[in-house]
């Protein structure tokens, strides 16, 4: 006995509806803060005012991160010098699979100034040294550089080498005055590296209104040649703003009292790329 047509189609609709009933998805539960373990460890017998820091992660499975007022980290494990007294609050995230977990704050007492951590030529280039501060402006005007920005591979570094083998790396120095397309002429601003009291840096910026003034702090990491600013950002035009998803971390690719190269990697627009702008300092 054959069935009737209508229960043919109701049981083909039946079949398709099971087969096209989406999976459903959850995240596992977010992990109550007492089950993470990101230590912050004082080191006394390095630094007798407290100056060394360890972040230590022990949790497994969690990305941390620590926000310590000088920079920001989400190392495993890191080492932080603070050369400057003061109190310093490190606030501690942990990145799990059912979201972000907030941490209790530690604050650090830091009861004497210890100078070594910023008494390097390079500190001294940037900022003019201890208890001085330095503005640098964009080389918009070609005055120590061919041009204000230069292209560089992804895995150029400091002088322009390569610091990878059989890596992205490879250079293009436009001179502004055969490519005056790659951002308009005009004031782009001042950019202020200071070591008053802190390693504090302010930056005007004048042709990214969203922007606007920053002030923020930073760190320059002399072995690695990095440079690390936290709430601010180099001077750089507004039409690569949105190209960069990580403007505070930096690559330093040269540094004189006179003249500077920042690179930070594009990581949209035209493809993956270190810009690197060219800047010199302001004369007083």
């Amino acid at each position: 006995m054959h069935k009737p047509l209508y229960l043919k189609a109701a049981l083909l609709l039946l079949l398709i509806s099971i087969s096209c009933k989406k999976k459903e998805y959850s995240l596992p539960a977010l992990p109550d803060k007492a089950a993470v373990n990101m230590e912050v460890k004082q080191d006394l017998t390095v630094d007798p005012g407290g100056n060394t820091l360890y972040l230590i992660n022990h949790t497994s499975e969690i990305i941390p991160v620590w926000d310590y007022g000088t920079g920001r980290s989400s190392r495993q494990t890191d080492t932080v010098h603070f050369a400057f007294k003061g109190d310093y609050v490190v606030r501690r995230s942990a990145l799990t699979g059912g979201g972000m977990v907030q941490l209790d704050a530690v604050t650090i007492h830091v009861t004497a100034d210890n100078l070594n951590y910023v008494n390097d030529p390079m500190w001294n280039a940037l900022t003019g040294g201890v208890g001085q501060e330095r503005t640098w402006v964009l080389d918009i005007k070609a005055t120590v550089f061919d041009g204000p920005l230069f292209f560089y591979g992804t895995d150029n570094g400091w002088g322009g080498d390569c610091m990878k083998t059989g890596g992205d790396c490879w250079s293009w120095a436009p001179k502004y005055a055969d490519n005056a397309w790659l951002m308009p002429a005009g004031d782009y601003g001042t950019m202020t590296f200071s070591l008053k009291g802190g390693p504090f840096v302010k930056v005007v910026h004048t042709q990214v209104p969203s922007r606007g003034t920053e002030s923020g702090t930073f760190y320059l990491d002399v072995n690695t040649k990095k440079l690390t600013m936290t709430d601010a950002t180099p001077i750089h035009d507004a039409g690569r703003d949105a190209c960069v998803s990580a403007w505070g971390n930096i690559r330093l690719i040269s540094l004189s009292e006179k003249s500077m190269q920042l690179g930070v990697i594009r990581t949209s627009c035209d493809g993956p790329a270190l810009m690197v702008y060219n800047y010199v300092a302001q004369q007083p």
